[in-house]
C-alpha cells in the first residue's frame, strides 16, 4: 500500500507536470491545437499597440446674416438676393469640447477595454485638447479592440415616419450576447435590458407601434363591391376569385419602429404584441451552420454589445496615430532566464537528494509538481506577465525551495524524538517558523495587488497566488508524501 499511495502521486504530479509544460494536443482542421490557456503577457515582454485618439476635425456648413444670426434654412438663390454667408463649423460643436467630456470619453473606453477583455492597458487624455493615449498589447485580437475604441455608440429607436427619439441610450441596462441551437444550425442574438424608465417606454412603444388591420371606408367598399360584382360576371366559375377581391378591400397598415445605432439603420419593425419584459432580441446574421460563421457572429454581436453596455462617446474621435512598438526584451532572452533557472533549480534538487536521500527525492518531485500547478494557476488567473512578474515567479520559486528545506530539517530533528506523527509535528514547526518570517512580505504582496500600475500589480497578484500556493499544496502533497515514506509501515 506504501508504494502504491507514493506511485500514484507521484503518476499525478508527472501527468501535471505534462500538461503544464507541454500541453494538451487535439486535432482540430488539419492542425494539432493545445487546448491548454496561452500566458498572458504584458506590455513590456509582448510589445505594444499605441493609439493616438483625436477630436474630430469635420466641419458642418452654417448660413449666417449680415448680422451673425444663424439661418436654419435658406435657398441659394435667397443667400444671393439677402446677402448670407456661408460658413464652416467644426461638427462637433464647441459647446460638447469640455474637459468633463473629454474624462467621460476616457472612462467610456475604459469600459469598453474591460468588456473586451483586455486586462493590460494604459488610458490617458489630455484635458486641453481631448487628445486621448491608449496603450495596449499587441495580440491578434489588436486591430478588433481597436475598432471599437473610437465607435461613437449612439443607439436610437426612432418613428420612422417623424424621426421622433423614442428610446436612446440612457434608457439602457445591459446587453449581452445569446445563442439558440436549432435543427438547421445556431441562431445568435443580442439582447438589450433597458432600465426601469427604459421598460416602461418600450412597452408602451410596443402597444403603439403594432401592425393594424385597415378596413377601407363605405365608400371604398361600394367600389369594391361593384368590382367584386363586375370580376364575377367576367370570370368563368373561378372559386377564389371573390376570396382574392374581398381580401383586397382590407389592407394591413404597419406603425413602425426604425433603430439605429451610430445612424445607420439596423431594423425596421413593428411589434405583434406588448413587450413586458424590458428586453429586445435582435437576430444578427442568418442561421450558422459551421463554427466559422457562428464565431463570425458572435464575434460582431460582442461588439455591438460592448458598445451599448459602455455607452456612447459623447465626442466623435478620429484615429490620429496606430503604431506598433516591439518589446525590448526578445524571446531568446526570456529563453535564457528559464534555462538558468531550470538549472540552478535541478542543482537544488540534486542537493537535497544527495543531503536527505529518499525523503529529499520525495520533496525534489513534490516540488517540480508545485511548480507545474503554479504555472497552469498564472495561465488561468489571467495574471499579465511582466519583466516585474517574472523577479516574483523566481522569488516564490526561490521561498518555496526555503521553505522545503527547513521541512526537511526538522523531519531530521524530530526522527530522534520518540513522538508520533513525527511529519505533523515537523510540518508545524516548518510553517510556524516560515510564515512568521514572512509576514512582512505577504503584507507586501496584498499591498501590490491594489496598486494600478501594471508592472507592480502583476508582481503583487504573482506573489499573492505562490504564497497561498506553498500554504497549501505543501501540506497536501509533499506531507502526504512524507508521511507515507516516514509512517506507513
Amino acid at each position: 500500500m506504501k508504494t502504491i499511495k507514493t506511485t500514484t502521486i507521484i503518476l499525478g504530479i508527472i501527468l501535471i507536470t505534462i500538461i503544464s509544460f507541454i500541453g494538451i494536443y487535439t486535432q482540430k482542421a488539419n492542425q494539432m491545437k493545445d487546448n491548454v490557456k496561452e500566458y498572458t503577457y504584458a506590455m513590456d515582454l509582448k510589445g505594444e499597440r499605441n493609439i493616438k485618439l483625436s477630436a474630430s476635425t469635420e466641419t458642418k456648413e452654417i448660413i449666417k446674416d449680415s448680422e451673425g444670426n444663424i439661418v436654419e434654412e435658406a435657398t441659394e438663390e435667397e443667400i444671393e438676393q439677402k446677402g448670407y454667408k456661408k460658413e464652416q463649423i467644426a461638427k462637433n460643436g464647441q459647446d460638447i469640447l469640455t474637459p468633463e467630456n473629454y474624462k467621460k470619453s476616457k472612462e467610456i473606453i475604459e469600459k469598453r477595454l474591460k468588456k473586451l477583455g483586455v486586462e493590460n492597458y494604459i488610458v490617458s487624455v489630455n484635458e486641453e485638447n481631448g487628445e486621448i493615449l491608449v496603450k495596449i498589447p499587441e495580440d491578434n485580437r489588436t486591430d478588433t479592440i481597436i475598432s471599437n475604441l473610437n465607435t461613437t455608440g449612439k443607439l436610437e429607436i426612432i418613428d420612422t415616419e417623424t424621426k421622433e427619439v423614442l428610446i436612446n441610450n440612457e434608457d439602457i441596462k445591459t446587453s449581452s450576447v445569446m445563442y439558440n441551437n436549432t435543427q438547421n444550425g445556431t441562431a445568435v442574438y443580442l439582447e438589450i435590458a433597458f432600465n426601469k424608465e427604459g421598460k416602461q417606454k418600450l412597452e408602451e412603444i410596443s402597444k403603439t407601434y403594432v401592425k393594424v388591420e385597415n378596413t377601407n371606408n363605405t365608400e371604398d367598399n361600394s367600389i369594391a363591391e361593384n368590382t367584386t360584382e363586375e370580376s364575377a360576371e367576367n370570370t368563368t366559375g373561378d372559386p377564389n376569385a371573390e376570396n382574392q377581391t374581398n381580401e383586397a378591400s382590407k389592407e394591413e397598415v404597419k406603425k413602425q419602429i426604425t433603430m439605429k445605432i451610430d445612424d445607420t439603420e439596423i431594423m425596421t419593425t413593428s411589434f405583434d404584441k406588448p413587450i413586458t419584459t424590458g428586453k429586445i432580441q435582435l437576430s444578427v446574421g442568418t442561421i450558422a451552420t459551421d463554427n466559422k460563421k457562428l464565431q463570425e457572429y458572435i464575434s460582431q454581436a460582442s461588439e455591438i454589445s460592448t458598445i451599448l453596455y459602455s455607452g456612447n462617446l459623447p465626442i466623435k474621435y478620429d484615429i490620429s496615430k496606430n503604431e506598433y512598438i516591439l518589446s525590448s526584451i526578445e524571446k531568446k532572452d526570456i529563453t535564457k532566464i528559464i534555462i538558468s533557472v531550470t538549472i540552478v533549480a535541478v542543482i537544488g534538487i540534486i542537493a537535497l537528494i544527495l543531503k536527505y536521500k529518499a525523503n529529499g527525492l520525495l520533496v525534489g518531485i513534490s516540488y517540480v509538481g508545485l511548480v507545474a500547478i503554479y504555472m497552469l494557476l498564472i495561465r488561468y488567473a489571467n495574471i499579465a506577465i511582466s519583466i516585474e512578474s517574472i523577479f516574483g515567479i523566481i522569488s516564490i520559486l526561490v521561498l518555496n525551495y526555503i521553505f522545503i528545506q527547513i521541512l526537511l530539517s526538522n523531519i531530521e530533528k524530530v526522527k530522534e524524538e520518540k513522538v508520533e506523527n513525527k511529519v505533523n509535528k515537523a510540518i508545524s514547526k516548518t510553517y510556524s517558523k516560515f510564515f512568521i518570517r514572512i509576514i512582512p512580505i505577504c503584507i507586501m504582496t496584498v499591498v501590490f495587488c491594489f496598486i494600478k500600475w501594471i508592472p507592480i500589480s502583476s508582481f503583487g497578484m504573482i506573489a499573492f497566488w505562490g504564497l497561498l500556493l506553498i500554504a497549501i499544496y505543501n501540506l497536501a502533497i509533499t506531507r502526504t508524501l512524507l508521511k507515507i515514506q516516514l509512517e506507513e509501515k
